[in-house]
């Protein structure tokens, strides 16, 4: 019993064969290679959280399908190997072992990103992606720098919370950005522009509008599927807690059922 648990505790990497562990049926053993693959094309969310992970790899046949990558509360040190998920939008390496914040800017999609309890001590801004709206640092030591929050907003300018709190209309004007009086200092301009001018205007402000809402829907989506997932992973950890069961690489959480013939 006692080698057993040692097995499972080592340090492992990120791997097509863990993917599969996780997110297939026992059965999928039985399959054939290219039944696995169909399979895995069709999974979404990667949950790989408290596996004792240390090397992010085996995502390459995943591509575009991934949405949402779980990998928080293990032994990550590197962020790499992640630029094959290019329309990764949900992305959580919380309680890992990271110093440097690299591997991300190319995640052109992503508008979730976790990296509380690290060993971050600072980070170049030009590595975060522009169109995050969810970063979390906390736990950092990054986080204890003078001017903390001022230099990621005013760089990161779809920032609608950082560390678990709201990015407030002030933080937004120092960093440069317009308020809400601002723009109805512009409304009252437009009444004297050209009918012309006014049209031009009216759509760009129509354009962004739309952005908006879209952004405010897909922030409440990304809080949904957090609480959701954070509720999950308390339920196994009260059931692992009251019956002593260690967390282990042969966990599975099935996600999908295999390809109809």
């Amino acid at each position: 019993m006692e080698l057993c648990y040692l097995d499972a505790v080592k340090p492992v990497r990120l791997s097509l064969h863990l993917i599969v562990k996780r997110h297939l049926p026992p059965e999928a053993k039985d399959w054939s290679h290219e039944e696995i693959l169909e399979a895995l094309q069709k999974v979404t969310h990667i949950r790989l959280d408290r596996e004792n992970i240390s090397e992010i790899d085996g995502l390459e046949l995943l591509e575009k399908k991934v949405t949402n990558l779980y990998l928080q509360h293990n032994q990550i040190k590197c962020i790499e190997n992640l630029e094959c998920l290019t329309n990764l939008r949900f992305l959580t390496l919380s309680g890992n072992q990271i110093e440097v914040v690299e591997g991300l800017k190319h995640l052109q999609h992503l508008f979730f990103l976790d990296l509380s309890l690290n060993l971050i001590k600072d980070f170049d801004i030009d590595e975060f992606p522009q169109s995050l709206i969810i970063l979390n640092l906390k736990g950092n030591p990054c986080t204890s720098h003078p001017d903390h929050r001022g230099r990621i907003i005013q760089d990161l300018p779809k920032l609608k919370q950082l560390d678990e709190v709201e990015v407030t209309s002030e933080e937004k004007l120092e960093a440069g950005f317009k308020t809400e009086e601002d723009e109805d200092d512009d409304e009252e301009d437009e009444e004297e522009d050209k009918p012309e001018d006014k049209k031009e205007k009216a759509g760009s402000k129509n354009i962004e509008q739309l952005t908006n809402s879209t952004l405010v829907r897909s922030q409440n989506r990304v809080e949904l599927d957090l609480r959701e997932h954070l509720k999950h992973s308390q339920e196994l950890d009260l059931i692992r807690e009251k019956y002593n069961i260690p967390s282990s690489r042969t966990n599975r959480t099935p996600r999908t059922e295999k390809a109809q013939k």
